[in-house]
């Protein structure tokens, strides 16, 4: 197991699975196509944020996308977790624990104090999160009109 930063090459084929990456994690909440995915990471990097990717014998086996964004209430700057991802022949193998304590690391090393994400309801890795520290501090409630 090997993890990196993304190189141009491992940031094309992440594209080509970011789409499926962000349906799978909000539980199908809602459907994102690979273009409008690939968008909302570039505008991640472009802000000073990072891919990292794992890689198992020189493949794929996921990544983790995060950077630092400023509080909305109290300006803190607060690292921010926007996707991580396994896939599927890879998981309950520790790739995403190892991604997530490689992504702290680097957060703690820029001087963050607090690093947040966003999981949806029935999401698997709420397990791991947790086992990581991370516990529920707000509810966001949806209403279709």
């Amino acid at each position: 197991m090997e993890i990196v930063n993304a190189s141009k090459l491992d940031l094309e084929e992440v594209s080509q699975l970011t789409g499926q990456a962000l349906n799978e994690g909000s539980v199908n909440s809602y459907t994102v196509d690979n273009v409008k995915a690939t968008r909302l990471m570039e505008k991640v990097l472009a802000n000073n944020g990072k891919l990292l990717v794992v890689k198992e014998s020189e493949q794929l086996a996921g990544w983790v996308l995060f950077g630092s964004q400023k509080d909305g209430i109290t300006d803190e700057e607060i690292g921010f977790i926007y996707e991580i991802y396994i896939l599927k022949n890879y998981r309950k193998q520790g790739f995403a624990k190892r991604l997530l304590e490689k992504c702290i690391t680097d957060l703690k090393t820029q001087g963050l104090k607090n690093v947040r994400l966003v999981v949806y309801k029935g999401n698997k890795a709420i397990q791991i999160y947790e086992e990581f520290g991370f516990i529920e501090n707000r509810i966001v409630m949806n209403k279709e009109i």
